[in-house]
């Protein structure tokens, strides 16, 4: 498809179903008028850009010297506190939830504990929590081994029964 229908490089290495046959083919199938649409409407709307941008400059020019745009000027140009009102209640809180949630939760939380400074961390007070059960006993050794060759046994003989089938 890359490199072109009938041409022979792929030779059988690909293989096409005759029933998606139709997929490839539609490529011929569409009339040509429906595969220039997408360049017919960008150069339609160029040319509305390009006209409506004189029609705007004009309009602009006649708002600025105008008494209806030097009152609508003097009426923005004072301070109406909109952005102190959108800051102090849509921002502030958009930031306080990313601070508790992104920074908090996920950067110092999980990703801290996931990452491998976290894993070695939580390896090491595992490795000093089980340094603690070695006190010289034999039969604490013996029990230990048993234990381990239980859950050994336990886990080859129900390998069928949970990964299996």
């Amino acid at each position: 498809m890359m490199i072109g229908l009938g041409i022979n490089i792929w030779a059988n290495s690909l293989f096409l179903l005759p029933k998606n046959k139709i997929i490839v083919e539609s490529e011929f199938a569409t009339p040509t008028i429906i595969k220039l649409i997408p360049i017919l409407f960008s150069t339609l709307g160029v040319f509305v850009a390009y006209n409506i941008s004189f029609v705007a400059n004009k309009f602009i020019f006649a708002l600025k010297i105008g008494t209806l745009g030097n009152q609508l000027y003097c009426f923005l140009n004072k301070r109406w506190f909109f952005d102190k009102v959108f800051n102090d209640f849509i921002v502030k809180s958009f930031l306080c939830f990313g601070y508790e949630v992104s920074f908090k939760v996920l950067d110092k939380g999980a990703f801290e504990i996931l990452r491998p400074y976290g894993i070695s961390y939580t390896f090491r007070k595992l490795a000093k929590q089980i340094s603690k059960l070695q006190n010289g006993f034999v039969y604490h050794y013996a029990f230990v081994m048993l234990i381990g060759l239980t859950i050994f046994i336990t886990i080859i003989s129900l390998w069928d029964f949970f990964w299996g089938g």
